[in-house]
C-alpha cells in the first residue's frame, strides 16, 4: 500500500517539475515559476487548514466506531464533512477579499490567479473527504487506486500541456482543480458506502465533539500548513517572484522525501492508538528507526554527489545555482523522515494541545532564523534556517512522543485534566 502511494504521488512530482521546467526557461520564466509556487503554496496551505484538522479528528474514533456502530460513524463523517465545507468557504470568501483589496503590493501579482486557486482548494477538500472515508475504513486498496487515478490524470493534463507548449501558471491551476474534483465524484460514486451517502443528517454531539478537538488542532494544523510554505512565502516577500520560483523548484525536489512521510502517515494514524493501548510504541519506533536513519544517510550522501547534474536534467540549467538551497533542504527533509512520522501521530492524535506548542516553535525558527540568514546568504539562508527548524521540531516531536507514550503527559480535553492512560477508554 506504502509502495503505490508513493509510486502514484510520484507521478505528481514528475508533473511538478515539467512545470517548472517548462516555466523557467529564462529569468521572466522564473518569474512565473515563482507566482507558480506561490499559488501552490496557497492551494497547501488552505488544504493543510481545512482538511487535516478534521482527518485527524476523525482517526481518532471513526476506526472502532464503524466496527461497533456503523451508523454512528457514517453520521459523525458527514458531520465532519460539513464542517469542512464551512471552513472552506470561509477561506475562500477571505482569499478572494485579500485578492480585492491587494492593491499595489507585491502581493498583487498572485491577485489574477486567486480565483483558480480557490477552485484548486475546494476540489482539494471535497477530494480529501472521500479519501479519509477509505483511510478511516482501511479501504487501502481502493485508496491507492484513486489517488492512483487522481495522479496518473494530472500527469497526462501536464504533458499535454507540456507537448503543445501550452504551459502556463493559469492552465495548471485550471486542470488541478478541474481533474481534483472529477476525481473526487468519481470515488464518492463508487467507493462509499451507500449507508454514508442515503441521508445528509448528523449529530449535534459529534460536532460539539469535533470541535472540541479542533480548537487545538485547527489552529496547530494551520500554523503548521503556513510552515511547509512559510519560506516560499518569505522569499517571495523579501527577494522577489524570480527567486521564489528557483527556491520553490528547489523546495519541490527536496520535498521528494515527504512523499513518503505521507504515505506512511495514512497508514500509521489508524494504527497508532492501539500502539499506544497494547504499549507497543516505543518496540515500532526503535524497528523503525534501525530502518529510517541508514536509509536516509544514503541518500544525503548520494545527493551531494549527484545533485548539480540531476538539477540540470531535471529542471534546466536555470535553476542549477539553486542546488546548495536544495542540498540544505533535503538534509533537513530527510532528517524529519528519519525521526518524525511515529512521533507526529503519537503527538497529534493523543496531545493535540501539544502540536500548537510545537507548531509555533517551528514558526518561530523559521521565520526568525530562515528570514535572518536569507538577508545575509539569500535562498540559501532560507534553506539553511528551515533545515534548522525541522530537526529542532523532530527533535521535540520524539521528546514529546515518548513522554505520551509512557503516559506521563496530562492533556487538557474538556474541564478537566486526563492522563494519557484514561484517553480511549
Amino acid at each position: 500500500m506504502i509502495g503505490g502511494r508513493i509510486g502514484f504521488v510520484c507521478l505528481w512530482f514528475i508533473g511538478i517539475m515539467l512545470v517548472y521546467r517548462g516555466l523557467g526557461r529564462d529569468e521572466a520564466g522564473l518569474v512565473q515559476a515563482g507566482l507558480f509556487a506561490v499559488a501552490i503554496a496557497c492551494v497547501k496551505i488552505a488544504s493543510g487548514f481545512i482538511v487535516d484538522p478534521g482527518d485527524l479528528a476523525l482517526m481518532r474514533r471513526v476506526p472502532t466506531l464503524l466496527h461497533e456502530d456503523p451508523a454512528a460513524a457514517y453520521a459523525l463523517f458527514r458531520g465532519a464533512f460539513a464542517l469542512r465545507m464551512a471552513m472552506a468557504a470561509v477561506v475562500a470568501v477571505a482569499l478572494l477579499a485579500f485578492a480585492a483589496l491587494a492593491g499595489e503590493s507585491t502581493a498583487a501579482s498572485i491577485a489574477p490567479l486567486m480565483g483558480w486557486i480557490v477552485v484548486a482548494i475546494l476540489a482539494d477538500a471535497l477530494f480529501r473527504s472521500v479519501m479519509v472515508v477509505l483511510q478511516a475504513s482501511e479501504r487501502f486498496t481502493a485508496l491507492v487506486l484513486l489517488e492512483g487515478m487522481l495522479q496518473i490524470a494530472r500527469l497526462v493534463a501536464v504533458l499535454m500541456l507540456w507537448a503543445g507548449a501550452w504551459i502556463t501558471v493559469e492552465r495548471v491551476l485550471a486542470a488541478y482543480g478541474a481533474i481534483t474534483l472529477a476525481a473526487a465524484v468519481t470515488g464518492a460514486a463508487l467507493l462509499l458506502p451507500a449507508g454514508l451517502l442515503r441521508s445528509l443528517e448528523f449529530r449535534r454531539g459529534d460536532i460539539l465533539e469535533l470541535l472540541v478537538f479542533l480548537r487545538w488542532m485547527v489552529p496547530a494544523m494551520m500554523i503548521g500548513a503556513v510552515n511547509e510554505r512559510l519560506d516560499v512565502m518569505l522569499v517571495f516577500a523579501s527577494e522577489g517572484a524570480d527567486a521564489a520560483g528557483r527556491y520553490g523548484a528547489m523546495a519541490a525536489l527536496a520535498m521528494t522525501a515527504d512523499i513518503v512521510a505521507g504515505s506512511l502517515s495514512s497508514v500509521i494514524q489508524p494504527r497508532i492508538a492501539r500502539m499506544r493501548s497494547d504499549s507497543s510504541y516505543t518496540s515500532n519506533l526503535r524497528m523503525f528507526l534501525v530502518f529510517s536513519i541508514p536509509a536516509t544517510t544514503l541518500a544525503l550522501l548520494a545527493a551531494l554527489l549527484l545533485a548539480a547534474p540531476v538539477v540540470e536534467i531535471v529542471l534546466g540549467a536555470g535553476y542549477v545555482p539553486g542546488v546548495p538551497a536544495f542540498l540544505w533542504l533535503l538534509a533537513g527533509t530527510l532528517f524529519w523522515l528519519a525521526i518524525a512520522p511515529l512521533p507526529l501521530a503519537m503527538v497529534a492524535v493523543h496531545a493535540p494541545s501539544l502540536t500548537v506548542v510545537i507548531a509555533l516553535c517551528q514558526t518561530v525558527l523559521v521565520t526568525l532564523v530562515g528570514f535572518a540568514l536569507l538577508n545575509v546568504f539569500g535562498i540559501v539562508g532560507m534553506a539553511q534556517g528551515v533545515c534548522v527548524a525541522r530537526v529542532g521540531v523532530a527533535l521535540l516531536l520524539l521528546a514529546h512522543a515518548q513522554r505520551l507514550a509512557r503516559g506521563k503527559v496530562e492533556i487538557r480535553l474538556g474541564p478537566r485534566e486526563v492522563s494519557c492512560g484514561e484517553l480511549g477508554h
